[in-house]
């Protein structure tokens, strides 16, 4: 009988209506509230999940685990990797799925520039595409696929590269810095003290919604004020 995989948060701060990361808990709170990533990687360990990859895509794997749409990436038997390696069979093409044995290596780059070109590189946004995705079976053709529109998107001057959920708070410092507006004068440290109290909130975790909720706190504190009667 497996243990429940409900967590000891003892010692994390977490919204006190948050409820327990565990098989059967509805996909929409995994939005709804934040999450460490002890507490993600502790649900995929205890569901036989993998565990690798940035918090972004172990987040994603934990999100379609919950929705029921999960797709294990079938395994390699060691007898037909051996038999794979003996034969030196090691042909790639645009259908061949994407292993747990993927390689950065001269064969997987030969394929590349026979598709795209002798100007492809293996780029960092490639490998994040392919770690989030590691559960949909992809094929060699989607890298290449979404390695060309990388390209393409990146022609553009104005183009700049989103940063990926894993880097929430990286998101966040990097938008609040940029308000001058609003937070002229405020150091790294404010906006870390910032980010501590929207984590802890429920709901979105951006800079927009940080000031969404610094306004509606401040409209209730407006309101408890004590009426003064003009002299």
């Amino acid at each position: 009988m497996r243990k429940s995989s409900k967590m000891k948060t003892t010692m994390l701060k977490v919204h006190p209506d948050r409820p327990s990361l565990e098989p059967g808990m509805a996909p929409e709170a995994l939005d709804a509230y934040y999450w460490y990533m002890q507490e993600l990687v502790t649900y995929c360990r205890e569901l036989g999940l993998s565990t690798q990859g940035h918090k972004h895509e172990v987040l994603e794997r934990v999100r379609d685990h919950l929705c029921g749409r999960l797709v294990m990436a079938p395994r390699e038997s060691a007898r037909a990797k051996a038999t794979r390696a003996a034969t030196g069979d090691h042909t790639i093409t645009f259908e061949t799925r994407i292993g747990p044995d993927y390689k950065c290596d001269a064969n997987t780059r030969a394929f590349f520039e026979s598709v795209i070109g002798p100007h492809f590189h293996f780029t960092a946004h490639l490998q994040r595409f392919r770690r989030a995705n590691t559960h949909r079976q992809l094929t060699y053709g989607d890298l290449a696929t979404e390695w060309i529109a990388e390209y393409e998107r990146r022609k553009d001057k104005n183009y700049k590269p989103t940063l990926m959920h894993t880097w929430e708070y990286n998101r966040f410092v990097r938008d609040y810095m940029r308000d001058k507006e609003r937070n002229h004068g405020k150091t790294l440290k404010d906006a870390a003290a910032a980010w501590n109290e929207l984590r802890q909130s429920r709901g979105p975790r951006d800079y927009a919604s940080s000031i969404a909720l610094r306004e509606v706190e401040d409209n209730w504190a407006e309101t408890l004020k004590p009426f003064k009667p003009p002299t």
